[in-house]
């Protein structure tokens, strides 16, 4: 190619490139929250202290927060073991007792625990912090003021101390006796409440 045919090719492509419009750079948008600053800041230290925070605890990030699948399961608390009284009627715990003295045959039913004397039945009810049932033996242990622990079951003969009365004795009936009483237990419906005994210590021959 001559020096004169390559000058024109070059003059031309200056002018060409001379009049071509350079390609505009697309205009970039800029995202807005429509939050100030300052509460996106705030939001952003709120997560650097979360994460920090579960570091800090020897918790995996996330743990914790809705959502988050973890690995860490709820503690059930144990259930606290119930009492069970049984046939028992029984009365919140106080500090003494009768001193009169009665004695028989200690009859314990499903619903019911008598004392029978001479063809009578007389309901005993029990202090709370003195007595036990045990459902498996069908006994009832209880624990003298003097410390000393007497197990007795149906068909036991029984020495009681303590006091009682009879609806003749106080004009009051069974029923009114019964709501007038606090209870821990209260006696069955079907139980007899009229005399009742409230047994204050225990002595056995079995």
């Amino acid at each position: 190619m001559d020096r004169s045919r390559a000058d024109k090719i070059l003059a031309d492509w200056d002018r060409l490139s001379s009049q071509a419009r350079r390609p505009g750079l697309t205009p970039r948008r800029a995202v807005t929250t429509g939050l100030p600053a300052s509460t996106i800041a705030g939001a952003a230290l709120l997560v650097v202290v979360a994460v920090a925070a579960s570091l800090w605890f020897g918790l995996p990030p996330g743990v914790g927060q809705p959502g988050a699948q973890g690995s860490v399961q709820p503690v059930a608390a144990s259930a606290s073991p119930t009492v069970t009284w049984g046939p028992l009627a029984v009365i919140p715990p106080h500090g003494g007792a009768a001193q009169a003295r009665t004695e028989g045959t200690l009859r314990i039913t499903d619903a019911c625990v008598f004392l029978e004397r001479g063809g009578e039945v007389t309901l005993l009810f029990w202090p709370a912090d003195r007595v036990t049932w045990s459902a498996a033996s069908r006994a009832i242990t209880f624990e003298n003021f003097d410390g000393s622990v007497v197990t007795v079951g149906d068909g036991d003969h029984v020495v009681l101390g303590g006091g009682g009365d009879t609806e003749a004795e106080s004009g009051i009936s069974g029923e009114e006796w019964v709501r007038r009483m606090e209870w821990v237990a209260p006696p069955a419906s079907s139980c007899s409440l009229d005399p009742r005994w409230g047994v204050g210590a225990v002595g056995s021959s079995r």
